[in-house]
């Protein structure tokens, strides 16, 4: 099992075969430009094309210089791990309807120790399109998703609270958790300081 020498965890992962990877790469094109129309929220970066976490700064930046300074950073805990190939079948089908794709689609991802196993071809994917259904929940704030990293501005302790529990609560109703070790508020947040890998 590696080694991440940077957040000094063991980080469970898999390596597919070439075959696998070409599959998985196959897939993930055909589905990605439907989920960024359909899907994905605007206010999501990370694991899309060209909304990285540049993007995503520039878009708290937006909130922070318009007064908004208190932010709920909530860290989704353990989002690549549980589910299984008809669950994220699932998930997918409400955006595609092909069948004959979507059956490949289950073979493909029942071929792996999980569904959203780091290493594959698909766990980005995967992982953005399980958060969806959480994101669906919270439009009404002013907020900025990069990857599993939630953060919700507001103007005072207040706001930020309730958007807090907010998040926690929508993340409960897809059997997800907030990492109480990394989720926060920020008063008067340091837009630069969110964001960052392990922090």
């Amino acid at each position: 099992m590696p080694f991440n020498t940077y957040t000094g965890k063991h980080l469970p992962c898999v390596i597919p075969t070439v075959e696998d990877r070409i599959v998985q790469r196959a897939l993930r094109n055909a589905v990605e430009p439907i989920l960024d129309a359909y899907a994905f929220a605007d206010w999501v970066s990370g694991y899309r094309a060209r909304r990285n976490r540049i993007t995503a700064l520039r878009h708290a930046m937006t909130y922070h210089s318009a007064g908004f300074r208190w932010v709920a950073d909530v860290d989704a805990e353990r989002v690549s791990f549980g589910s299984d190939a008809a669950e994220v079948t699932d998930w997918l089908a409400d955006y595609v309807h092909d069948g004959t794709f979507l059956d490949r689609f289950r073979t493909a991802v029942a071929g792996m120790p999980w569904p959203m196993a780091p290493g594959s071809g698909l766990a980005p994917t995967l992982i953005n399109l399980r958060l969806v259904r959480a994101d669906q929940m919270l439009t009404d704030l002013r907020i900025v998703r990069f990857t599993d990293n939630y953060c919700a501005f507001a103007r005072n302790r207040e706001e930020s609270e309730d958007a807090f529990t907010r998040i926690t609560e929508a993340l409960a109703e897809i059997d997800l958790a907030a990492n109480t070790a990394k989720s926060r508020i920020r008063p008067d947040a340091c837009v630069e300081d969110l964001f960052l890998i392990g922090g």
